[in-house]
């Protein structure tokens, strides 16, 4: 049967093509990545628990990692192209039974890491709300960011990137004017210590690296939305790298402006006193109240942007492995105008409504239970899922460079390898550090357990399949290809996925 004469199930399992640039890859990379949060949230946490100066520092070193990962990470995005990303990309490098391994931790931490930010949403939106007058309950807060973030999630995917872009502009104008201001406000001067190689040292090293490397999540996923993307070969790439550039800077220079204007000396106090308001209230004291006020009302939109975009990824990780019948089929299908997954996003939707829930009958802490511990231990899950990626690249290129050059697919990947696999190394050694908990605490030991523990089951459910349904076993990491072997039964196709092509 040719492949033109499918059935329905096998369309409507077919993402929007052609419907995203450079800009809007970087739309929502760069929201997923929430440069505002990291900034007035973690930054300012990184000097309370790392006790040190030197967080523009560690910002610099895990900008390098990831910028030797995105070497072989785009290169190879150029050769497969899967709305599963990393998940396809292990599939194809390690082996089918870890690429089903890693396809379990991803879609928990992406699920986690989504689900996290209704906490702080919610927290911020009944302080911004409070100083108006009103009284609203945290949870009904993100439970109408909730319903609106389901919403958009069904829709066209050009439309969500429209959306993130309005935000992300005006987001990053009022974070380079904090900084602006910042550095023109100096409490001692402009200093160089805290980019010195001494200023980042000890114990809390490997927390400030893994709060780092969380502040970049989101920089992978212009790789989801290749299916969608506008010439893939080169877009991906370019909104990839762009994302780590980008951030890079806006991390390293709020972070050094925020020392300027507080001074070395007391920046650790400071950030100890007030964690998640000390940028705010050096803009209220610089640029005059209005702006405190602005700045927060703009963290609530740069939350329920970062929502969105991980929705989006999230999303699409579901409906990749619903489409290969890893899972569910019914998660593979798209709505026939929007071509948007939208089984996988009504899925996640109601996962993210059943946490704000649990959160809000329990009495649970939003911003400490929620946004705290979940985001950070979802960003241990992909620093790990990141780490594996980086090895499968190496693998797979190995095997066969593919007409690439050298350091595209053997120097850069190893290298990245051997940086990534030591920052996971630190990030799980110091989590204790990086929660504020006391070490031998049971936290810090149960989240490595639980991802150990998913990616345990997600191989016994490959093993499965490879026994007791082969063909869509056969079909593992290989996307649309593996939707018309099962839709048309097309021996060619078949056999094409068979080789490993």
């Amino acid at each position: 049967m040719p492949a033109t004469s499918a059935p329905p199930s096998a369309v409507r399992s077919t993402l929007a093509h052609d419907k995203l640039g450079t800009f809007s890859l970087l739309h929502f990379s760069l929201t997923a990545a929430t440069p505002l949060t990291v900034i007035a949230g973690g930054v300012v946490v990184m000097f309370a628990v790392a006790g040190q100066i030197g967080i523009p520092l560690g910002y610099i070193v895990i900008a390098a990692c990831l910028w030797l990962f995105s070497v072989g990470y785009t290169t190879m995005s150029r050769h497969i192209t899967n709305a599963g990303a990393m998940y396809a990309f292990i599939a194809r490098g390690l082996g089918r039974i870890p690429g089903v391994a890693a396809a379990w931790v991803a879609a928990t931490s992406y699920c986690a890491m989504q689900a996290s930010l209704y906490g702080l949403l919610g927290v911020t939106a009944e302080g911004v709300l409070a100083s108006a007058g009103l009284t609203v309950p945290w949870w009904a807060a993100a439970l109408v960011a909730w319903l609106l973030i389901g919403l958009l999630g069904t829709r066209a995917v050009d439309i969500n990137a429209k959306v993130l872009a309005v935000l992300l502009v005006v987001e990053i104008a009022v974070i380079l004017l904090f900084s602006a201001s910042n550095f023109a406000n100096p409490a001692d001067g402009l200093s160089l210590a805290p980019l010195s190689p001494t200023a980042l040292g000890g114990e809390a090293a490997g927390a400030v690296l893994a709060l780092a490397v969380v502040g970049f999540i989101g920089f992978e996923s212009p790789t989801v939305y290749g299916e969608e993307a506008r010439d893939r070969r080169r877009t991906v790439a370019r909104a990839t790298v762009a994302t780590i550039g980008i951030l890079a800077f806006i991390y390293i220079a709020s972070s050094w402006s925020i020392i300027t204007a507080v001074g070395e000396d007391d920046v650790v106090a400071a950030a100890a006193a007030d964690p998640t308001g000390l940028m705010f209230s050096l803009a209220g004291d610089q640029l005059g109240d209005a702006w405190g006020t602005i700045g927060r009302v703009l963290l609530l939109t740069s939350v329920t942007a970062a929502a969105l975009s991980f929705h989006n990824t999230t999303a699409r990780y579901l409906f990749a492995l619903g489409r290969e019948q890893v899972v569910t089929a019914k998660l593979g299908l798209t709505s026939v105008r929007a071509c948007a997954p939208w089984a996988a996003s009504l899925a996640q939707t109601a996962v993210g409504g059943i946490v704000i829930v649990v959160w809000a009958v329990l009495g649970l802490d939003p911003e400490l239970h929620l946004f705290y511990y979940l985001g950070t231990s979802a960003g241990i899950g992909l620093l790990a899922l990141i780490t594996a990626c980086a090895f499968a690249v190496v693998v797979y290129f190995w095997r066969d460079r593919q007409g690439e050059s050298l350091w595209h697919t053997r120097i850069a990947p190893v290298l990245a390898c051997v940086a990534l696999a030591g920052v996971l190394f630190l990030s799980v050694l110091h989590f204790h550090t990086l929660l504020g908990v006391e070490q031998g605490s049971p936290l810090p030991r149960l989240v490595p357990i639980v991802f150990a523990a998913l990616a345990l089951l997600g191989a016994g459910w490959a093993a499965y399949l490879k026994r007791a349904k082969p063909d869509v076993y056969s079909g593992i990491g290989y996307g649309a290809k593996a939707t018309l072997v099962q839709g048309t039964g097309d021996v060619k196709v078949s056999a094409e996925v068979a080789r490993g092509r």
